[in-house]
């Protein structure tokens, strides 16, 4: 699925609008530019802060309000730019009013939805009801495609190129600082099955290495109360500041293993999974459906069960097996936008 120069000459020269959330956007953003479109790029809200976040996901009036307010200053501060396309990108902040105002505004732009979260999860409630102010709706999620393969699509998540380090590591080599890592957001069973595989890993002398985030203390102490599979993290196990990309692909690099776990109920393959394609490492997840997709090597990736997450200690053993470039070209960035947008 090698992206050709006619593919790459499509976006050459074309507007686009991109509204998603900071961090990653500024990837697609400088990818986007590096294929020849001009692109202006907003926030999916307001600002970052956690009552933001929190109110926004509640879906409570007045600050939908607020949001609506919001869209509409940044769509009047770009109402003369004539976009060929606008990318919503996740689209859970984005409200049916904002989305009519873009759909009169830049009546000529072809309007695509981007998911990449399952439609089982809280945030994405009444997602539904806003694929008809869109031109075409991707999702991350396969099970979610099969089961509404009469509107939406199915694209599978990237890996930056760009963060990719310079000296990366070949996959088998014998001097790596980790035998196996974790960076993620601590959140449901998470954290209890990620500190099961580390304890599992540390009792078999495996060199480990954990970061969890939480945006805010609030947050940890409601698991505390809330969730049962809280009851034996500390505060000790919660860091709330992210690791920037840089340390995070640092850490990658040094580790022969990554180990996810998706949120309960989710069948798409989160972005942490698709960066070990690039990254070319080894990995561990609590998704089963990761052997429906065309990368599975079973000497690659081991999968685990989440309610017992027991780990073969003989998969260390096995090395890594490279895949063909065509797989390597398909979940680049260059190619999800190439398709996104085509």
């Amino acid at each position: 699925m090698k992206s050709n120069s006619s593919e790459e000459k499509h976006l050459k020269g074309k507007r686009i609008l991109l509204i998603a959330l900071p961090g990653y956007s500024s990837g697609i953003v400088k990818q986007m530019k590096d294929l020849g479109a001009d692109v202006d790029y907003i926030s999916d809200k307001p600002n970052e802060k956690f009552l933001c976040k929190t109110l926004g996901r509640l879906q409570i009036g007045f600050y939908l309000r607020i949001i609506d307010k919001y869209y509409n200053t940044r769509i009047e501060q770009l109402k003369d730019r004539d976009y060929d396309y606008v990318l919503v990108i996740r689209g859970e902040y984005t409200t049916p009013k904002a989305l009519i105002q873009l759909r009169e505004t830049y009546n000529h732009a072809k309007i695509v939805l981007y998911m990449w979260d399952g439609l089982h999860k809280q945030n994405t409630k009444g997602m539904e009801d806003k694929w008809k102010y869109y031109d075409k709706v991707y999702t991350f999620d396969r099970i979610d495609y099969e089961e509404n393969k009469d509107k939406i699509d199915f694209l599978p998540l990237y890996y930056y190129d760009e963060y990719l380090p310079k000296d990366n590591k070949e996959p088998n080599d014998s001097d790596m600082k980790y035998d196996v890592s974790f960076v993620g957001t601590g959140h449901a069973d998470r954290v209890k099955i990620i500190k099961e595989v580390m304890t599992q890993c540390e009792h078999n002398s495996k060199k480990t290495f954990c970061y969890t985030f939480m945006p805010h203390p609030m947050v940890f102490f409601l698991n505390k109360i809330r969730n049962k599979d809280f009851q034996n993290v500390s505060r000790k196990d919660i860091n709330y500041q992210k690791l920037p990309f840089e340390k995070l692909y640092k850490v990658y690099n040094d580790s022969r293993c990554i180990v996810d776990v998706e949120n309960p109920g989710q069948h798409g393959l989160t972005m942490r999974t698709i960066e070990i394609i690039g990254l070319k490492r080894k990995f561990i997840t609590t998704n089963s459906d990761i052997v429906n997709y065309d990368f599975y090597n079973e000497n690659n990736i081991l999968v685990i069960d989440r309610t017992n997450p027991v780990v073969d200690m003989e998969f260390f053993d096995k090395p890594y097996e490279k895949l063909s470039d065509k797989i390597y070209e398909k979940y680049s960035l260059k190619n999800w936008i190439l398709e996104v947008l085509k």
